[in-house]
């Protein structure tokens, strides 16, 4: 059952940021909203929403995952990510690919789900012993997770899309005898077939997933400072409206008005919101 957008409880006497999080359906040509995400203690799959801004305690985990819409059925695989992903929080069991993709198939799903895929990204911090907040970001696929640092004007990409292209950019690397620079990944306007995603979440419908891989992931972790900010979000978001197109976040700014307006500027797009979206931000005090 999909939990509502107004069950997370407060925590402002732990507060060590503030977050917001909106997720919309857009025009998806499939007419299905097939992303999930995990927002500090709860899971959720919603047509539209806004959350209300809220206190963010220490440790903290906030996900976003991206049904990949070759699939018909792929928000079965994107909700079974991030109720994977809850279940293994209130556990207080660490979060990597290998324990999801264990977890989401141990049920058995319909046969018409098979290969249903989906995205992650994810960002888990906490409070270390000198008071430091330190956030792991995880990902798989072409889901995102960005920072700004406080007093600078431009997001940063934390994340390298798993996808063919950045697969290609690094083979020319290695030809040519030298290191991908990371300012080379995530190009735009390529050949769409270049963006085809090489890592994933899958659904399968028997006990094969027991002999299959694990998609693989990748992680960083970063010292994060009061008035950073870090934006976990899914391609429909940042396929649509990039990065160097958002607005900053101050001390000031309303979080949920700032969502809004990207969401706004989703649907202003040359795309007009032909995907499926949600972030989640997230402003440290």
């Amino acid at each position: 059952m999909t939990a509502s957008l107004n069950n997370s409880p407060s925590k402002a006497n732990l507060s060590i940021a503030q977050a917001c999080a909106i997720t919309f359906q857009g025009n998806a040509s499939n007419d299905l909203q097939q992303d999930a995400f995990f927002f500090l203690d709860n899971w959720y799959q919603e047509d539209l929403g806004v959350m209300a801004v809220t206190p963010v305690a220490s440790p903290f985990c906030l996900a976003v995952s991206d049904g990949v819409a070759s699939s018909n059925h792929s928000q079965h695989c994107s909700k079974a990510v991030v109720k994977a992903i809850s279940r293994l929080w209130s556990e207080r069991k660490s979060i990597r690919s290998d324990s999801i993709h264990q977890l989401i198939n141990q049920a058995k799903h319909s046969s018409k789900r098979h290969d249903a895929a989906a995205t992650l990204a994810m960002v888990v911090g906490e409070v270390n012993s000198e008071g430091l907040v330190k956030a792991t970001i995880t990902h798989v696929g072409d889901s995102r997770v960005y920072w700004l640092p406080e007093g600078t004007s431009q997001w940063q990409c934390l994340t390298r899309d798993h996808n063919l292209l950045n697969e290609l950019i690094d083979q020319q690397a290695q030809e040519q005898g030298r290191q991908a620079e990371f300012s080379d990944y995530n190009r735009e306007g390529m050949a769409g077939s270049l963006y085809s995603i090489t890592e994933c979440f899958a659904l399968t419908t028997d006990d094969s997933y027991i002999s299959s891989e694990a998609p693989e992931a990748n992680s960083c972790t970063i010292d994060v400072n009061s008035g950073d900010c870090l934006l976990v979000c899914t391609d429909g978001i940042h396929d649509l409206v990039p990065s160097h197109n958002w607005q900053t976040v101050s001390a000031q700014t309303d979080l949920q008005e700032w969502l809004i307006t990207l969401k706004n500027q989703v649907y202003d797009s040359d795309g007009n919101a032909y995907d499926n979206g949600t972030a989640i931000v997230v402003r440290f005090d």
